[in-house]
């Protein structure tokens, strides 16, 4: 599967400018239905880049060829990028929602996905899915939806490169006055007789 001379990508020569997303995750809350996993445990495939060839994997049921993973985020992102380890057999169909904290099977045929991507079987992980920017702004949640056509699902890594948003810091509620208040020269010499101590 992985040999010095695979010519497998390290994180730094892929060409994209977005950061990995994993720190944004909240990965203990990852879940993962309908595979012979912890369904708590599906946080496992979204490790660093560097360590997307290294086990575990997860697989789906070998009745039910279909997985769902719903994502909470830590913090909002704009989501630019996915990336995956697939070892199944056959190109899966993924369907991607964004925003949907409460997420299930039953929302998948209700639902209209945000997008639509087909990935080919790919044992290293190094075709970069671009995802609509406008669509994947401030992502709070994703529900990733994987469907085999022939054999299990099998994938070893799932990444999500974008930016982290910064936190809104607290608006400050200033009231700018035109004219001076009566006390205004008082006010200017308490000012002026203020010590900086460092």
């Amino acid at each position: 599967m992985h040999s010095g001379n695979c010519d497998c990508k390290a994180e730094h020569e892929l060409a994209t400018t977005f950061v990995c997303l994993r720190e944004c995750l909240d990965l203990p809350a990852i879940r993962v239905f309908n595979s012979t996993t912890d369904p708590n445990l599906g946080g496992i495939v979204f490790k660093r880049y560097d360590d997307r060839l290294s086990p575990p994997e997860v697989v789906s049921d070998s009745v039910e060829t279909e997985l769902l993973f719903t994502v909470p985020f830590s913090q909002p992102c704009d989501v630019h990028n996915f990336l995956v380890v697939n070892e199944s057999e056959a190109v899966l169909e993924l369907k991607i929602f964004t925003n949907r904290p409460d997420f299930d099977f039953s929302d998948v045929e209700a639902t209209v996905p945000t997008l639509t991507l087909s990935l080919p079987p790919d044992f290293h992980g190094s075709f970069i899915h671009n995802l609509n920017s406008v669509k994947f702004k401030g992502v709070q949640d994703l529900a990733l939806y994987f469907l085999s056509n022939k054999g299990p699902v099998k994938l070893r890594y799932i990444g999500l490169r974008g930016r982290p948003l910064q936190p809104v810091k607290g608006v400050v509620d200033v009231t700018y006055e035109v004219t001076p208040t009566a006390d205004f020269n008082e006010s200017l010499s308490e000012i002026q007789n203020f010590k900086i101590i460092e």
